[in-house]
């Protein structure tokens, strides 16, 4: 009968020990966390916003991405993403958020400006 209070008593010294360091660990966690967003500038906001996709083909897509001051048309493949033009954001309409826009006609139309140049004299 010795047995059966040390038992119970070495059961919760080692839950109790337990509890306190996952306690710690989640408090620095926590700090980390606080820590690592005042150092990078985090306000909040996103400063970085995908406006759309356009899916191209296998693997294959052409994104309108908004970082402040410019709007970049990325094409992205499997393994890699290029910068296919930089827009400035007047040229852009910006978009309420919750309301999806196609840019497909906006596109065609840079694409016309763009390729206008290179059209040979025996392509129609």
């Amino acid at each position: 009968m010795n047995g059966t209070p040390d038992m119970m008593t070495a059961g919760l010294k080692m839950i109790a020990s337990l509890g306190v360091v996952l306690g710690i660990i989640l408090f620095l966690l926590y700090g980390m966390k606080r820590l690592t967003r005042r150092r990078i500038g985090v306000t909040g906001g996103k400063r970085i916003q995908v406006l759309e996709t356009h899916y191209i083909g296998v693997k294959k897509t052409i994104s309108l991405v908004h970082v402040p001051g410019k709007v970049l048309v990325l094409g992205i493949s499997g393994d890699r993403i290029n910068l296919l033009d930089s827009l400035d954001e007047t040229i852009v309409p910006q978009m309420p958020s919750g309301e999806s826009k196609s840019f497909g006609p906006m596109l065609t139309d840079r694409l016309k400006k763009i390729g206008g140049g290179f059209k040979g004299k025996g392509v129609p």
